[in-house]
């Protein structure tokens, strides 16, 4: 009898305090663009299925990089391990990236890249950044989204931008 007094408590409790004031609407970031990358890709292996899809691996060959804070070369180590799911109808594709940038100046960030393709062919993907960097250590601070598009079989691209917070 006490646990159904406790409980009853408790969910009133709750109840009183989702239909208190409505909340604020919160203030939108806003968006910066980062920067644009064109990547050369090799050929692409399709690795089979697995609880998710076709699993299709694509070593990256290379590429440019560049925006307003940062620019270079995409060395040719990484690539993509992306998932297309042949369970439904649509095909969706979710692309999973991994790239290492090396700047003009001798920095080398990692992008680390994973999202899914829109019903217009591209992709919206999230990025995460990793670099010892000093000169470029805010980037592993911060969140990150891209359009990337393919261009052909062996190149893409991706507008790469960061959020902001309010003003």
């Amino acid at each position: 009898m006490k646990l159904t007094s406790i409980f009853t408590i408790l969910t009133a409790a709750v109840l009183s305090t989702a239909a208190g004031p409505p909340a604020k609407t919160p203030k939108i970031p806003g968006i910066s663009y980062l920067y644009t990358v064109n990547i050369t890709a090799g050929e692409t292996y399709p690795v089979g299925n697995g609880p998710h899809g076709l699993r299709l691996v694509v070593p990256i060959t290379g590429g440019t990089f560049a925006g307003p804070k940062l620019r270079g070369t995409v060395m040719p180590v990484g690539g993509e391990w992306g998932t297309l799911d042949t369970g439904h109808a649509n095909g969706s594709f979710y692309p999973d990236v991994r790239q290492t940038f090396k700047t003009d100046d001798g920095a080398y960030i990692q992008i680390f890249e994973s999202g899914a393709s829109q019903t217009d062919g591209s992709a919206h993907v999230s990025l995460k950044f990793d670099t010892g960097s000093e000169k470029y250590y805010w980037l592993n601070r911060a969140v990150g989204f891209g359009i990337l598009n393919r261009l052909t079989d062996t190149s893409l691209t991706i507008d790469a931008f960061i959020v902001n917070p309010p003003a």
